[in-house]
């Protein structure tokens, strides 16, 4: 990046739409999308390649534009992971219009509440939460049109989908720096926000972590975290337009078969947040003897694990690198992280990715860039800002917020910095390891402890099966710890404070434990601590 607003980067001049035309030119017999339909079984596995794909979904541009989705209009999509919510994906932004993707399983006030955000000219749901959709749309007195298609697989396209008429009609071309989709933030501690990312955006975040990661065209991307996610979008489809790779379907999540269905569909790699993949594990050891992961190689995380935990998956997983990455939404995918030749030292992250034009650690609080002055020293804390062009290297704002989109992306000349709220050190060697949300620092009694640090150390123990920490006001302390555990086989409360004075010392004792069944998640997987109370 320059720092200019001329087309000088990796993404100039296309779309996600443009790459996909590129590939069906040169590789339009090769497998794009292998879909499978329920994650625990290999039955009923299909394939699709990038000619059919491109057809396909030209087809389904003409549609669209017949019903109105252009111009900037925005769709609703409440569909599960499937050939068709790519499709949907590819075919919305190509016509100018914006995709919001939504968790199918959100229910009606998430669904009023998307519905109502963006007023949509199209909404398109499953046939298993379609009445749910009918009920939140009525309630959110939008007028728009709702489509169910009955099928949501390689042969969607195949079919007329119930609710729009085929049509020979030409459909609108993007732009690049138009608004091509609408991701919501992690919403783990505050009401999620709607991230307006356009298709350079898009195409910035395919390029970067291809490049960055070393990803192939031979490599096949693990599909299997929501789609309404910024980890399934971009993270995981993006980058195989760039490279002429694939991708595995799978429509949901599942721990038990997630080795399976890896192995299954020919996954290579993968990408996920440090829950699910502690479940997955989880899972494998208690069904005890080997792992077959097929020909996946690597897995990159988001947050981290416990010593414990990477103990087992070296122990189970020995032939699956990891990699640890850091990025959020608004800075369009990975800002830093390791190189493919680096080993993973399971405590830092990495370096600056090629193609992010500056960080820095500002120290906490800072509002602007004047107000944020000298960065912090090499193993001080400090929040991470970014540096970037918002609507190319970073989000171009908040949907509908300008101030909070102002407080968060701090303009300077020619550009902006983003301001992630996430509090990092920098080692010596240039490594950066991630401490905690400058929000989720508990200050007890003088003392400033991560809930981040915390939790991973509380995850060791045997007597739980997961742990997240919050903070509660105390007229004393200024705030006290609160430890919220699922318990595991012969849990005690007695002994899992026994067992944290002994490993962790006074100071990782928690004030109070609160035992839970289960814990509220995001779709990625991470726990929405604004729900434990």
């Amino acid at each position: 990046m320059t720092g200019s607003h001329g087309d000088t980067d990796a993404a100039t001049g296309r779309t996600l739409w443009s790459l996909a035309i590129g590939w069906a030119d040169r590789r339009g017999d090769d497998d794009v999308l292998v879909h499978l339909p329920e994650p625990g079984s290999p039955e009923g596995m299909r394939s699709m390649s990038w000619g059919r794909l491109v057809h396909d979904v030209a087809q389904l541009r003409r549609t669209l534009a017949a019903a109105g989705v252009a111009d900037q209009r925005t769709v609703v999509l409440a569909l599960p992971n499937s050939p068709l919510a790519v499709a949907m994906w590819l075919a919305v932004p190509a016509n100018g219009a914006v995709i919001q993707v939504v968790d199918p399983d959100g229910g009606a006030l998430a669904f009023e509440r998307a519905v109502a955000a963006t007023r949509p000219v199209l909404v398109v749901a499953a046939p298993g939460n379609a009445a749910t959709m009918r009920e939140a749309i009525s309630r959110a007195g939008v007028s728009t049109r709702l489509v169910v298609p009955t099928e949501l697989g390689v042969d969607a396209l195949r079919h007329d989908i119930d609710g729009l008429r085929s049509s020979r009609a030409g459909a609108p071309d993007a732009t690049p720096d138009q608004v091509a989709g609408l991701l919501p933030t992690s919403g783990t501690s505050g009401a999620p926000k709607l991230v307006q990312l356009t298709h350079h955006n898009y195409v910035t975040a395919a390029e970067r972590l291809a490049r960055n990661t070393g990803f192939l065209t031979s490599d096949r991307h693990y599909l299997c975290s929501p789609f309404f996610h910024t980890n399934g979008q971009l993270y995981l489809c993006a980058p195989a337009f760039v490279t002429g790779g694939s991708v595995a379907v799978v429509p949901r999540f599942s721990a038990s078969s997630y080795f399976d269905a890896a192995r299954w569909t020919g996954a290579t790699v993968s990408s996920m947040v440090a829950p699910p993949m502690r479940m997955a594990l989880h899972r494998a050891m208690e069904r005890g003897g080997t792992v077959d992961p097929g020909g996946l190689r690597l897995v990159q995380y988001g947050m981290n694990l416990s010593e414990s935990d990477w103990r087992a998956w070296d122990a189970l997983l020995p032939g699956i690198d990891t990699r640890q990455i850091y990025g959020q939404t608004e800075s369009v995918t990975g800002v830093l992280g390791g190189a493919p030749w680096e080993v993973d030292d399971r405590r830092t992250i990495g370096r600056p990715f090629v193609g992010v034009e500056r960080v820095r650690l500002v120290p906490a609080g800072a509002a602007d860039v004047t107000d944020a002055g000298a960065e912090v020293p090499d193993g001080e804390p400090g929040e991470l800002w970014v540096r970037g062009i918002p609507g190319r290297s970073l989000m171009l704002g908040y949907d509908n917020a300008p101030e909070t989109t102002a407080e968060t992306l701090v303009a300077d000349s020619s550009g902006a910095w983003l301001r992630t709220g996430d509090l990092m050190v920098r080692h010596p060697d240039g490594r950066f390891e991630f401490r905690g949300r400058r929000m989720h620092i508990i200050r007890r009694g003088g003392e400033n402890l991560s809930t981040y640090g915390l939790e991973l150390d509380l995850q060791s123990c045997p007597l739980v099966g997961d742990v997240a920490v919050t903070a509660r006001e105390d007229d004393t302390l200024d705030a006290i710890v609160v430890a919220h555990v699922i318990a595991a086989q012969g849990y005690d409360e007695t002994a899992f404070r026994a067992w944290c004075l002994e490993n962790l010392g006074k100071r990782g004792v928690p004030d109070v434990v609160e035992v839970h069944q289960s814990f509220p998640r995001t779709g990625s997987g991470r726990v929405i601590t604004r729900e434990l109370g």
